[in-house]
Parts: structure tokens; sequence; C-alpha cells
């Protein structure tokens, strides 16, 4: 018997359908799946939605899926055979390099490079050359439409704007841009025309330059890949390393930074990272309190003459954990928050070194012999992906945001 629940995901999947939000009716329809991978009714529904969007190979294998789970299925079955009459669309061989802007997504710094990864996929799923650019929007650029993302990493290719937008009669994709607003930020990204454009919207479009301002997951892009790439089928977090080896290359001061600090604080004996989420994560998480009590208390388990290296955005984390362990506790000297609104939102000086901070906690930590932190901190979830950690080395009290769709994005305020 399908539960009701599964069969309110079903109704809401078909009714974000129906209205033209695939985003969303795509996360829906995976999350049945998740628990229930032979329901017919959800394989039909991605198939509509994989058909939609050009993707004749996935629609007709969510098809055939449908009619093995349930071969009484009249929907799958008139899906299938209208499929298999209608003449494919042949691609055109487009003989110039066609490109994806990648642009800020412009929150957190973890959880803008999480954006990055997800984009990065999509290019390599639709044949794209990738740029990344994080312009004003950023929070960790200098104000300036300057490419904040190269503060911090090497460019993942050797473009820039100017490349992307010279030819004269290059196509953009979504309408909304065009080769003379591309250094425009935040245009119409939550509401309005073509705004919260899913990854799935990019898979088959033929246009030149396409422009991705919104967030896709790694988790997003994954199921669409075609079976010759190479993370084709394979779990999650191997997807997310094989991006990070493939794109994320730190810059040299950075790498710098962090070795000065490892070999000056905690190089010749074991020791253990701990992140402590707070200031604006009160507000979004109900109960970090209690999953901030569980990492201290999972600290029992480490050995007393280790030095704890602290991950924190919240002063009073920091001097509650060095009044519990004194002098073995570890920072960095990075700016933190003292109330309720996060660090990245406070009007700071320079924004690229908080950026430069941020980071040299995190590839620091993952230099450590045990790890425990939040998984729905983007901090701790990057730390888990940046080493292959030993079994029962690397505690994440809450499962990873990263490997998690986000349903909620892709809904208008009035859902």
């Amino acid at each position: 018997m399908v539960s009701v629940a599964i069969e309110q995901k079903r109704a809401f999947a078909q009714d974000c359908f129906n209205r033209g939000n695939l985003g969303a009716a795509d996360v829906v329809c995976r999350e049945v799946l998740d628990d229930a991978p032979a329901d017919a009714a959800s394989l039909r529904l991605l198939a509509s939605i994989a058909a939609t969007v050009g993707m004749r190979d996935h629609a007709a294998r969510h098809l055939a899926d449908a009619l093995s789970a349930d071969p009484t299925h009249a929907a799958a079955q008139a899906g299938l055979s209208a499929l298999r009459a209608s003449a494919p669309v042949v691609p055109s061989q487009a003989t110039a390099p066609r490109y994806l802007v990648i642009k800020s997504w412009g929150f957190g710094f973890w959880s803008d490079v999480s954006q990055v990864l997800g984009a990065l996929l999509l290019a390599e799923a639709t044949g794209r050359v990738p740029l990344v650019h994080w312009g004003r929007n950023s929070l960790f650029g200098d104000g300036s439409a300057r490419d904040a993302f190269r503060n911090y990493f090497e460019p993942v290719s050797n473009l820039t704007l100017e490349d992307v937008a010279k030819p004269p009669d290059a196509s953009c994709f979504p309408p909304k841009w065009n080769r003379e607003n591309l250094l425009e930020e935040n245009l119409n990204k939550w509401r309005g025309a073509y705004s919260r454009g899913a990854a799935l919207y990019f898979l088959s479009r033929p246009e030149q330059i396409a422009v991705f301002d919104f967030f896709a997951g790694v988790i997003d892009v994954a199921p669409w890949l075609a079976t010759d790439h190479p993370m084709h089928g394979k779990p999650l977090i191997d997807s997310y390393r094989y991006l990070i080896q493939k794109y994320l290359k730190p810059r040299q001061p950075i790498l710098d930074a962090c070795e000065s600090f490892f070999q000056a604080r905690l190089a010749g004996a074991p020791f253990v990272a701990v992140h402590m989420r707070g200031s604006d994560k009160t507000l979004e998480d109900a109960e970090l309190e209690r999953t901030n009590q569980s990492i201290l208390q999972a600290l029992s388990s480490v050995e007393a003459g280790w030095k704890i290296f602290l991950l924190s955005d919240d002063e009073n984390w920091v001097g509650r954990v060095k009044e519990a362990y004194g002098d073995r506790v570890v920072t960095t000297e990075s700016r933190r928050a003292a109330g309720k609104t996060g660090v990245h939102y406070l009007k700071l000086d320079d924004p690229v070194r908080l950026g430069r901070e941020v980071m040299t906690d995190v590839y620091v930590a993952a230099r450590a012999d045990k790890f425990f932190g939040n998984g729905r901190s983007n901090v701790a979830a990057f730390v888990q992906l940046l080493k292959n950690w030993n079994p029962g080395d690397c505690v994440l009290v809450s499962p990873s945001l990263l490997m998690g769709r986000n349903l909620f994005i892709h809904l208008a305020p009035d859902r």
C-alpha cells in the first residue's frame, strides 16, 4: 500500500510540473524515489520532465523503468510509444565553443563554492566551457565587478567575461541575459522572468552563452550525466571529490598561510579539528545548541594530549570551548560574530580577508587526525570532502547538507 506521504508528494510534484516549475517537480520526484525506487508514477513524471527539457534518452529510460515496476501503467506505456514514434531532434553541429558563465550564489563562502561545483558538473554534462565570475553580489569580493573567485582559487578556465562576450551574434540563455549585461548581478534571480533557474533547464540549450546565477547542488546534476561521464552512477561523495580535485586549486598565498599556521601551531602531534556554528545559524537551526553540545561530548573520546583546532564563526562558542579545554584549544586569528548576524553579513573593511580566513580554517582542519562537525554547515561538509578520512575519523553530527536536495529555493513565495 502506498503511504499517504508518498501520495501527497506525488500530487505536489505533479502540481509543480503543471505550473511549469520543473526544478521543484524534479526534486520531489527524486525524494519519492529515494524511499520507493519502483514508484511508477514518479518515474513517469520524471520522464515527462526529461522530455520537456529535451533529454529523450533519460525520458525513455524512466518510462521503461516505470513499466518494469508496473506493466499496467497506461500513461507510461503511452508515453514510451509516443516517444518511440516521434523523430528525435538532431542537434546542430556547432563549430563555435559554448560557454557556461557561473555567477556567485551570494551567500556564505562554502555555500558559494558548493554552487560552483554543481555548476561545473553542469558544464561537463552540457559540453560547455566554464567560467566562474563572482561579481559585486559576492560577500567576499572587494565591491567591484572584478572576479572575486580569483582571490581564492585559480580560474577554472582561461576565459574572462570579455572573451565570452566577444562574438557579436552570440545568443544567450536564459533570455534575460545578453552580451551587454553579463556584469549585472541578481537579475531576476528570485522573482520575475527566468528566475530560480534550476540546472535542468540548461541541459539541452543550444545558445552559445548560458549564464547560471542560481543554485545547483552536485546532487541535482548527477542524475542527468551521460553514461560515458566518469561520474555516471558513482556515489555522490566521489563526484564531489572528482570536481574538487579537478577544479578547486587554492591560490598559493592561501596554501602558504595554511602551511605556516600548521607548522607553527599544530605540527608534530595528533590533533582533532572541531567546528562549532553560532551567530546567524541559531536563527535557522533550532537544534543548533543540542548539536554543538553533541560535538563537545564527542571530544571526550579524544586522548587528553591532543590539541583541539577549533573552527567557529562565533566568539561565544570559542569562549565556551576554551573554558572547557584551556590551552589545548588552537584557533586562527579570524574575525567572528558576537551576536546573531553572520560574520559575512557584517560591515567589514576587507571581505576578501574574511574569505581567506574561512578557507584557511577548512584546509587546516582537513589535515587533522579526527574531525567533529555539524553536517548542516557547509564548512563541516567541505572538511569531510577535502580528505579521504579513515572510517570513524570524520564525524558529522547531522547528515551533510551537500548530500541532500533543497526544495525550498525552487518554491515561489506564495508556496
